[in-house]
């Protein structure tokens, strides 16, 4: 998640997954990509950074060496020996 800072002053954060686009004017406007926007004090460069360093982060951590590979791996259907331990 990224902090924001809204129009008030005060902090929201945001799941960067969740932004499709930034657009610049007298504040910068966070495109969803639910189809909603935020208006936040954050200047485009500033929150397309802090997008950019959330990402880094977290692809660094599931490529560290020595995570488990069934951390680090998705799979969207379950693997034979899951389903066959199962019944199914």
């Amino acid at each position: 998640m990224i902090a924001l800072s809204k129009l008030d002053g005060s902090t929201m954060y945001l799941n960067e997954d969740h932004v499709e686009r930034v657009e610049q004017g007298a504040h910068s406007a966070v495109y969803l990509t639910n189809g909603t926007y935020l208006i936040v004090r954050d200047d485009v460069d500033t929150v397309v950074d802090r997008i950019r360093s959330e990402k880094a982060a977290l692809l660094s951590v599931a490529l560290r060496p020595g995570i488990p590979e069934s951390l680090t791996t998705l799979s969207v259907l379950p693997d034979e020996t899951s389903h066959a331990k199962s019944g199914s």
